[in-house]
């Protein structure tokens, strides 16, 4: 592995564990007097997979397509920790930014994906 597929193995884990850990916890705190014990290891096992995935991908000796996903995976947690980096200097909730993180972090990974096939097919 690189260093560059290494900074996409951890930004894809935290990414992942940050929007679900929010996500779980916001929806069970009604239900659920203290839902943060559900959501980190909920996050925890969503981070895990994440991250997996992207070592998965950029195994050695793995297909071009493998790569091309273990990549959009880190491209989506590059866009979802500058999203929400940037929410929590602006005054806006933790909620708009993972959600603002999230829909960043998407387009952010199709274009990756998307990008990566072309340089693919240009071959």
């Amino acid at each position: 592995m690189h260093l560059r597929s290494i900074g996409y193995l951890v930004t894809a884990g935290l990414a992942a564990f940050l929007v679900v850990t929010v996500t779980v916890t916001e929806l069970l705190h009604s239900r659920i007097e203290f839902s943060l014990l559900v959501g980190i290891p909920a996050g925890l096992v969503a981070g895990a997979v994440a991250a997996g995935v992207v070592a998965w991908g950029f195994a050695d000796g793995a297909p071009e397509r493998r790569r091309r996903v273990a990549s959009s995976f880190g491209a989506f947690g590059i866009g979802v920790l500058v999203a929400i980096a940037a929410g929590v200097l602006l005054p806006v909730g933790t909620g708009a930014a993972i959600v603002v993180g999230t829909i960043v972090g998407s387009v952010l990974a199709g274009a990756v994906y998307r990008r990566a096939g072309d340089r693919i097919h240009a071959r």
